[in-house]
């Protein structure tokens, strides 16, 4: 993404010079530093349409290939821990929310007993044309359950499903050294802040993120 980001930006830099200067009658020697200048701050401005909307559209990423992972995710984590008892736990109804422009991603996991932010993010097309959505996290339970989960550290690498429902779907391991799966079904375009308003959102859908406009 970072090379789109550059070329992109070197491209419409390069095409807002030719313009001007052909507008205003100079020829395509040195360019002087006035119309630099103002090519410069449009190249910017147009850049910048290009990092939070341009590159969404759908005849864009037609051509970009880029999916639209922005938006809330909805599934389960399954953790390998196993209890002193010698139980395991449970499938974990859990929300992931993302954040995506063309050139950043952050990620944020909600379960009812913990919060993840992402520390380092990245959407990256693997040599067999998938889709991979990796990143680094620290994990903070809530108050509440401190006595038997503490601040954590621990990495995700999940894969974008091609057809319509398969949604987002990988592992995850901790520096607790416990592991686990993470599996997302279900999409909505709406920004959930928490786990009890996601896991009872009504607007969710199966997951489309090479057809979806925004």
């Amino acid at each position: 993404m970072a090379n789109i980001r550059q070329q992109v930006s070197i491209g419409i830099a390069a095409l807002v010079w030719l313009v001007l200067a052909l507008l205003t009658g100079q020829n395509l020697s040195p360019t002087p530093l006035k119309i630099y200048s103002i090519a410069g701050t449009a190249a910017t401005i147009v850049f910048l349409f290009w990092d939070r909307f341009i590159w969404r559209w759908k005849a864009v990423r037609f051509f970009t290939g880029v999916p639209l992972v922005h938006g809330t995710w909805r599934g389960e984590l399954i953790s390998s821990y196993i209890r002193p008892d010698g139980t395991a736990v449970a499938p974990i109804p859990t929300i992931l929310f993302v954040s995506q422009t063309a050139s950043n991603v952050t990620v944020t996991l909600f379960t009812g007993e913990s919060k993840s932010v992402s520390e380092n993010a990245k959407l990256a097309c693997d040599p067999d044309g998938r889709w991979r959505l990796t990143w680094q996290y620290v994990n903070n339970p809530r108050p509440a359950v401190r006595g038997r989960s503490e601040r954590h550290h621990g990495a995700a690498e999940t894969y974008l499903g091609t057809q319509a429902g398969e949604g987002l779907e990988g592992e995850y391991f901790t520096d607790r050294k416990t592991d686990g799966e993470l599996i997302f079904k279900e999409w909505s375009p709406k920004r959930y802040g928490n786990a009890e308003s996601g896991l009872a959102g009504t607007d969710f859908k199966d997951a489309q993120p090479f057809a979806r406009e925004s």
